[in-house]
């Protein structure tokens, strides 16, 4: 049971990983209104709050906004360490 818990997480993790990266793909090319309103209900969730997290850090005398590459990071992160425990067999 345990093992098919930590499976959907690895696969919500990449999934969310991979919104996020389609999310910054659409902000360099010009794409139609609907598509970027989509990416934006579907990553602010986890871009809101981060980016409230980077303007109160010292990441916020950059020009551009950081906030969605560290949360790619996190999201790698986090994806690796439910592989991590595929491979050893679980948490226990």
């Amino acid at each position: 049971m345990v093992h098919y818990i930590i499976y959907c997480m690895e696969i919500f993790f990449i999934v969310l990983e991979c919104l996020v990266v389609l999310f910054l793909v659409q902000s360099f090319f010009p794409l139609s209104q609907k598509v970027r309103i989509f990416f934006l209900m579907m990553v602010s969730p986890i871009l809101f709050p981060m980016q409230k997290i980077m303007k109160r850090s010292m990441m916020n005398t950059f020009s551009i906004d950081l906030s969605p590459y560290v949360i790619l990071i996190i999201l790698s992160y986090l994806e690796r360490v439910c592989s991590y425990f595929l491979s050893k067999g679980g948490i226990l």
